[in-house]
């Protein structure tokens, strides 16, 4: 049952991606194109000029809880840790999410169980009471380093730019 439900969040959220005025036949298009996950260093201002763009809805910080596969759909359900911009959602910090994708993405996305990442993107869906978002290839996907990840030369310049735009984003995009 419940990954009908997943089936069922995924349809309705193709929906809204291709067209909101769909006729039934043309209802179970989805997105062509994975999202990939964003490689290296972003700079502040390319991170706050993502998120702070009118066609992002929502920027969290997320943590992938666990992942529900079947042969159409990934369920990666995760907990929001912080709210960059909330997408017209109270408060979502500390509640589950699900963001769906095509098993063909799993490479891309690279998503780890318990890894944090920052998500950025524009479509969700309420659906058996939980809200439900579509991974597609304008979603924002970057891995978000832990505080001793932080300290490596290997992720310390991504992990600073990443708790500066924390920071940053305190008061939200009005400033931009």
């Amino acid at each position: 049952m419940r990954l009908d439900v997943y089936r069922l969040a995924a349809l309705a959220l193709c929906l809204v991606v291709l067209s909101p005025h769909a006729d039934a036949d043309d209802r179970v298009k989805c997105p062509e194109k994975c999202s990939p996950q964003k490689a290296g260093v972003r700079s502040l201002a390319e991170l706050a000029k993502e998120a702070c763009s009118k066609s992002m809805k929502f920027a969290y910080q997320v943590q992938v809880e666990n992942v529900e596969s079947t042969s159409s759909t990934d369920a990666y359900n995760v907990t929001v840790l912080e709210s960059f911009k909330e997408g017209g959602v109270e408060d979502p910090i500390d509640e589950s999410r699900v963001f769906l994708s095509r098993p063909t993405c799993k490479t891309n996305l690279n998503l780890k169980t318990g890894g944090i990442y920052l998500i950025m993107g524009k479509n969700a869906q309420q659906v058996a009471g939980k809200y439900h978002y579509l991974f597609d290839d304008n979603t924002w996907v970057q891995y978000w380093p832990t505080d001793a990840e932080g300290t490596t030369n290997t992720y310390k310049n991504q992990y600073d730019n990443l708790e500066q735009f924390r920071q940053d984003m305190e008061f939200g995009c009005k400033s931009r």
